[in-house]
């Protein structure tokens, strides 16, 4: 009988004692559930910025990285590469211009059809949009079709 009375006194103690560990987990879960919400606060933050630098970016189509290496090679043949690379981005640049058979967005046409709306000018169009002149003059005409 001695060893049922231990058991039982050792399982109420326990019990009592458990009691106490419950606020702790408590305390954890409070702990998590903020830590998520900070994270939340944080992820939506950086998508905002990310969006608000899409936004500049198709805003600056002209918008370079500047690196900052030697521009001062000494080496003829260097020097012949970086030429032709450079009228290689040139020659690019002018073909893409030129030749824009990729289709618009139905969020650029949307967003075109809109500003016009607003009373804005073609000019002041193509700068928000990104596209040329024509391709804003083509979307008005065709009401977004």
């Amino acid at each position: 009988m001695d060893l049922s009375i231990l058991l039982m006194s050792i399982g109420i103690f326990l019990i009592i004692v458990s009691g106490f560990f419950k606020n702790s987990s408590k305390k954890i879960e409070k702990d998590v559930e903020e830590l998520s919400i900070s994270i939340f606060q944080e992820t939506n933050n950086l998508k905002r910025r990310l969006k608000m630098v899409e936004e500049e970016l198709l805003l600056e189509p002209e918008f370079q990285v500047k690196s900052k290496s030697v521009t001062n090679v000494q080496n003829p043949k260097v020097q012949q590469v970086m030429q032709a690379v450079q009228q290689a981005a040139q020659t690019s640049k002018i073909a893409q211009t030129t030749t824009q058979t990729k289709p618009i967005h139905q969020i650029i046409v949307s967003q075109v059809l809109e500003l016009n709306k607003q009373g804005l000018s073609v000019a002041d169009i193509s700068i928000r949009s990104n596209l040329t002149e024509e391709q804003v003059r083509q979307v008005i005409a065709n009401g977004g079709r």
